[in-house]
């Protein structure tokens, strides 16, 4: 699997970049979905942790935390930084954990795992996470043209993706959907980025109604956000 990510470290941007050090953008946009559940003494996982943004945010936060990442060098750099490195097959997870988790993040990850990749993502969930646990997921929106440059930009990307085909495969899980929709948009620049960020949701939001009076109910965003709690 990792011939495929050669270079990735650099495509990203990631090989000179701090890592687990999250941009004011990033930790909105995790406290907006997580800030309740995620706080000291805390289990947190990610699947495909990358640069380790969302673990930086969680440790800073008092969680412990874990992660899966194919490529070799983040997985360096996961272990200089104390976390706990789990194994790719999710099936495995279980024994290398302390405990039930309280988050399992698979963010931008979904779209390079194969269905039954995806499949045991969302069984493992089901078995690892504590009672109203939080399965947390973005993907490109399979179901939206505006999602192909993200979809198709990347070789690495295997799968497409909707929230009904997520529900789907949670289907007889004990994980119930939450929220599956538009992404959180956190904002930057202060006033400035407030305001920017006001008159493109409104500008997105006409665009949106006038395509669905027109086509009908097309979820037009590029990416989804899908919430899962177990039961």
């Amino acid at each position: 699997m990792e011939d495929g990510y050669l270079h990735y470290q650099e495509l990203k941007g990631w090989h000179d970049a701090p890592f687990m050090q999250p941009s004011a953008t990033d930790a909105q946009f995790f406290t907006h979905y997580l800030g309740q559940v995620v706080e000291s003494g805390a289990l947190v996982a990610e699947v495909g942790f990358g640069n380790g943004n969302f673990l930086g945010w969680a440790a800073a936060r008092g969680a412990r935390v874990f992660g899966s990442e194919v490529q070799a060098a983040a997985r360096d750099k996961a272990l200089h930084a104390g976390v706990g490195l789990l194994p790719l097959d999710f099936g495995t997870w279980q024994g290398a954990l302390p405990g039930r988790l309280r988050v399992i993040a698979a963010i931008d990850v979904m779209e390079h795992l194969t269905r039954d990749q995806n499949a045991g993502l969302l069984a493992a969930a089901a078995r690892l996470l504590e009672p109203g646990g939080l399965l947390f997921l973005r993907f490109p929106n399979g179901q939206s043209p505006l999602s192909l440059p993200i979809q198709y930009g990347d070789q690495t990307h295997v799968s497409v993706l909707s929230a009904p085909i997520v529900e789907q495969m949670a289907r007889g899980l004990a994980l119930d959907v939450v929220f599956a929709g538009r992404p959180f948009r956190p904002f930057a620049g202060g006033a400035a980025g407030r305001a920017a960020r006001k008159i493109q949701d409104l500008v997105r939001g006409a665009c949106d109604r006038l395509i669905r009076l027109i086509y009908g109910p097309l979820p037009m965003h590029a990416n989804t956000v899908m919430v899962l709690r177990r039961r």
